[in-house]
């Protein structure tokens, strides 16, 4: 859990989607999915979003609750270590209002802090997914009041979300743990570094070791392109290679070499905490079976259940799962 904490404390998005618009909330057709399912709410609903990060669907209930006249109490729960009012910069119009929602961080979804039928509904985007499916399902159907709802944009094995994660995995986890770019270019620089204490960056260039350590290094990259050839893989190849490029072109005397060194154990350990929120994205992937199972495991507390693909364009989403709980 403590790399999904670091991820939202320094990424500054509301979502697990940095690389994109969706890194700053939900727009298009997902936000027109969740206000669907939310508009028919009660005007003094209580709302909560499990698995939360930054706050990007419990921002997107709070501001339809506002557009819609209605006083909603907004919560967002998250295992990791959170504080999106603090941690997210943006306008002070997107502060005021994180500020409106509570935040409950370091909250597993099967502990949550509500009493007993006092939730009218329960939302989750890519997260319910991520915990003990069953414990959760208990919980949620307990604080849920009843003909409360759960509804859930969850992770589909055939997404394109998933094909890319599954090749970034592959990617990473080559290059990080079987190769030895990282402890090569490490050497690259130390070496560096003594030359440039003494001479100067030609004397670094044009010494044998500063050459044999260079073209390893550049023989690595090179072994790693050819090996990721494909218009996916390249993607996040050029990343970690441009990380590390990127780090040695910049040295020229002493004081940049021991920056550059200090940075690339950084740069490391950023791209090892991203393999594990990639592989954790893989892992919490649902099939059709899986589905059908968290659905089962609501038991006789659900009254209704349904499950779709949610699609985008003409390609799998998410699965879209809706469970009602049974009025006593």
């Amino acid at each position: 859990m403590k790399h999904w904490s670091q991820y939202w404390k320094s990424s500054n998005a509301l979502s697990s989607f940095a690389e994109g618009d969706a890194g700053r909330g939900y727009d298009g057709d997902v936000r027109t999915f969740w206000e669907f399912h939310l508009k028919d709410l009660d005007d003094n609903a209580v709302v909560v979003d499990v698995g939360t990060g930054n706050g990007a669907l419990a921002l997107l209930a709070r501001q339809f609750a506002k557009q819609q006249k209605k006083d909603w109490t907004v919560h967002g729960v998250d295992a990791a270590a959170i504080n999106p009012v603090e941690d997210v910069d943006g306008l002070p119009e997107l502060k005021a209002m994180l500020s409106e929602i509570q935040f409950h961080g370091e909250t597993d979804m099967s502990k949550l802090p509500f009493d007993d039928a006092s939730v009218d509904c329960v939302v989750s985007q890519f997260a319910f997914e991520y915990a003990d499916k069953k414990a959760a399902m208990k919980e949620i159907l307990r604080v849920l009041k009843p003909g409360g709802k759960l509804v859930m944009l969850a992770h589909h094995h055939k997404s394109t979300i998933m094909q890319d994660s599954k090749t970034g995995v592959r990617v990473f986890d080559y290059t990080l743990n079987e190769t030895p770019l990282f402890m090569q270019a490490d050497l690259l620089l130390r070496i560096g570094l003594q030359y440039l204490k003494a001479g100067s960056v030609e004397s670094w260039k044009t010494s044998q070791h500063g050459q044999a350590t260079e073209k390893t290094t550049r023989w690595i990259m090179d072994m790693l392109r050819e090996r990721f050839s494909s218009e996916a893989e390249r993607v996040w190849v050029d990343d970690i290679i441009g990380r590390v490029a990127r780090l040695i072109q910049v040295v020229d005397d002493a004081d940049k070499a021991e920056q550059a060194l200090r940075a690339l154990g950084q740069e490391y350990n950023i791209l090892l905490a991203h393999l594990m929120r990639v592989q954790d994205q893989v892992n919490a992937s649902l099939t059709e079976a899986d589905v059908k199972a968290m659905i089962k495991s609501a038991g006789k507390a659900s009254k209704q259940n349904d499950y779709s693909d949610f699609v985008i364009g003409s390609e799998p989403f998410a699965w879209a799962i809706e469970i009602v709980k049974k009025a006593d």
